[in-house]
């Protein structure tokens, strides 16, 4: 399952790296496998379909569906048998909030009625579905987004959900990081320490945990690269107060993923380095700016749409993704759920800065 390190590539191939590298089909994860093509390692080849191809069309008045949040991991568990699915002593204890209680797909399936006596019309699952560390029950540290998360529960499992949601005229609405994932990634020199936000970056190191599932000990499908492009130019960044922030620099590194350095999840550092930055240490941020990543990050969105038949996405951390490359994903993402019949498809955002800032977004 694992891939190799990327090694000393020149710029041309880590070029060609952006648009094709990925971890193949695996047969063996068929229960979890949102990509369903067989043969390639082309992110962008990547697709999926669902055994019922009609889709749920979205509503005409989102306003009309009172949404309701549930936290997966701490809500009904309803398969006892994928608490401890990697078989770790880290993963499920019912009495450590940080491990997992059990949570899963068929045991919120089971409480369907009680949230529609309720008059719910649309349910957010927060953090995502995705694959996460073994421990990590919030579920927004995703390492591979083409590969469903066993504790929740397999993709029969969530089709079924979904289509017993809409059997009662309600609506799924899952979370979505976007520009973040786990943290596999270290900076040289600081692998122990804070790394203090650089505009010139640092050199980048696969840190492979020892607990990995499916031995997937490095992102499959986005790489880093500590060859530096002379030509790259950052993106436009905005301060707080809704300005264009002047950087008078050129040159970045040629990876698909930011390595400016880290920082805090919230607090004084200016908004727009945090966009580049490591959030709160803790999760890798992809270089979303970049076009070639971008397009495979909306790979995944539509992957997801057209195995799962979701209603809506919220957007974790929405203002720390750049803005040209939000509203970009955003369109790419509202037009593969109306490709499929989804002509209103509900996206919202987490904003994690000022009202100022955060009307950039809107």
């Amino acid at each position: 399952m694992r891939l190799s390190s990327p090694g000393p590539w020149g710029l041309a191939a880590l070029a060609l790296l952006s648009g094709t590298l990925g971890m193949p089909y695996n047969e063996s994860l068929t229960d979890y496998n949102l990509n369903i093509k067989q043969g390639t390692t082309n992110v962008l080849e990547y697709d999926s379909t669902r055994p019922n191809t009609t889709y749920t069309p979205s509503p005409a008045n989102w306003r009309e569906y009172p949404i309701y949040t549930i936290l997966l991991d701490k809500f009904a568990d309803g398969e006892p048998s994928n608490n401890d699915y990697f078989k770790t002593m880290f993963e499920h204890d019912w009495r450590e909030v940080n491990l997992r209680f059990g949570g899963d797909v068929r045991g919120l399936m089971r409480k369907l009625d009680y949230l529609q006596g309720m008059g719910i019309g649309c349910i957010f699952i927060a953090g995502t579905p995705f694959l996460n560390m073994p421990w990590q029950a919030d579920s927004y540290s995703p390492i591979d987004f083409s590969t469903l998360d066993p504790h929740w529960g397999t993709i029969s499992d969530w089709r079924a959900l979904t289509d017993a949601i809409h059997a009662r005229g309600m609506y799924l609405m899952l979370d979505f990081t976007v520009g973040t994932m786990g943290d596999m990634i270290g900076f040289a020199g600081h692998l122990n320490t804070s790394t203090p936000f650089s505009i010139d970056e640092y050199d980048a190191v696969w840190k492979r945990p020892r607990y990995a599932p499916w031995g997937i000990d490095e992102y499959p499908d986005f790489k880093i690269s500590n060859e530096h492009n002379a030509t790259c130019k950052l993106p436009t960044m905005w301060n707080d107060g809704g300005e264009m922030v002047p950087i008078d620099h050129t040159g970045c590194y040629a990876s698909e993923f930011d390595q400016f350095g880290d920082m805090e999840a919230f607090g004084v550092h200016p908004d727009w380095n945090r966009q580049l930055s490591k959030f709160a240490s803790v999760q890798d941020r992809l270089r979303e700016w970049n076009a070639n990543v971008r397009a495979k990050i909306q790979v995944f969105s539509c992957l997801t749409i057209k195995a799962l038949d979701i209603d809506a996405i919220r957007i974790d951390k929405a203002t720390q993704v750049t803005v040209d490359a939000l509203a970009d994903w955003s369109a790419h993402t509202r037009q593969c759920a109306k490709d499929i019949g989804k002509s209103n498809f509900f996206i919202v955002g987490e904003v994690t800065g000022g009202d100022t800032f955060g009307s950039l977004y809107l």
